[in-house]
């Protein structure tokens, strides 16, 4: 299958952003996710996916006792993006004679058209679903598109875990994956040593100089002049999951009203509009957290980065029956010497 398959349509998902935006001044990314918006965004994170040894998540997965030759594994990428965080795993393993079917799940439209251009030349069976993965009826349309696989990996890849509330992507995860599916997740995580996890929080920090441009773009699609204000992130602890969390904002000089896809936002002077969270976790604490929501965990790897200055480990987990909720998340504002939550 070639052609996007849609489970939900554009104007409906866009009605859905534009009331998050109007109520709670907070923006969805798919918003700004035009063809443009897409490609901007990978100038910075293109850089981070081909510094990442392929050639590690290609053996962590052949020591999964799933994933065999004689079994149809289906690989289920939950905010797919263009595709690149898993284009050479797949590769490969195809190659090498693994029977896998790819399924990228996004809610942009110009993602997928990334990601099915991204895949175009690959032998492995492939979907592209236009699709909100937290919609109520999501799971069932996804089940029927997965009947006759052996096995299902859903993955969470490239940030987009760190982008939810926890407690709100954890209760999704948990209802969509089925007992008996692997949760195949991957997250910044904190350094040991305090020097390297202090240069990793300042990067953080300056999310919004390094993906300045992406972050101009967006203010510019809502018709917010970036002079009128300030880009900045904010620090936060998250006790829980053992995160530090980092909400980039545009924080308004003076009042402002902006016209935005059809309708009219309000920020007073001094009020935050909030645009992208990004989380480096405590991975012991994150493996409890998710332990909480029913997920078994099984194995993790820490990927050779090549140059850059932080990580990126993944993790996986057996889905087991039924979910616990987890506790409600915990927050204390980061002090200078860090927080204290392991």
């Amino acid at each position: 299958m070639r052609d996007i398959i849609e489970f939900v349509n554009d104007d409906v998902l866009t009605i859905d952003y534009l009331a998050d935006l109007q109520q709670h001044k907070r923006v969805r990314q798919n918003l700004f996710y035009t063809t443009e918006g897409a490609e901007t965004f990978y100038t910075y994170r293109g850089s981070d996916l081909e510094e990442i040894r392929w050639e590690d998540e290609v053996a962590f997965f052949k020591r999964q006792a799933f994933w065999t030759e004689d079994k149809r594994v289906a690989f289920v990428s939950m905010g797919c993006g263009n595709a690149g965080a898993e284009k050479m795993l797949l590769r490969t393993l195809h190659a090498e004679g693994y029977r896998v079917g790819y399924f990228g799940i996004d809610a942009s439209r110009a993602m997928l058209g990334l990601a099915r251009d991204n895949l175009a030349d690959e032998g492995f069976e492939r979907a592209f679903i236009l699709a909100d993965f937290t919609a109520p009826d999501f799971a069932a349309k996804l089940d029927a598109l997965l009947a006759g696989y052996d096995a299902r990996v859903y993955a969470v890849l490239g940030g987009t875990f760190g982008n939810f509330e926890q407690a709100r992507i954890a209760e999704i995860l948990a209802g969509v994956i089925p007992a008996g599916a692997y949760l195949y997740l991957d997250v910044v995580p904190q350094f040991d040593a305090d020097a390297a996890n202090a240069r990793l929080r300042q990067r953080l920090v300056d999310l919004p100089q390094n993906l300045s441009g992406f972050f101009a773009q967006l203010l510019t699609k809502l018709n917010i002049d970036p002079a009128a204000g300030e880009l900045f992130a904010e620090e936060i602890c998250e006790a829980e999951t053992g995160a530090f969390r980092y909400t980039a904002c545009f924080r308004a000089r003076d009042a402002l009203d902006f016209a935005a896809f059809g309708v009219t936002v309000h920020l007073d002077a001094g009020e935050c509009l909030e645009l992208l969270n990004v989380r480096a976790y405590d991975p012991a604490a994150l493996r409890a957290f998710l332990t909480g929501w029913g997920f078994h965990y099984l194995d993790a790897y820490v990927p050779d980065v090549g140059n850059l200055v932080h990580l990126w480990q993944r993790f996986l987990f057996l889905k087991m029956g039924g979910a616990v909720p987890a506790a409600e998340q915990g927050e204390c504002k980061m002090q200078d010497a860090g927080c204290s939550i392991r």
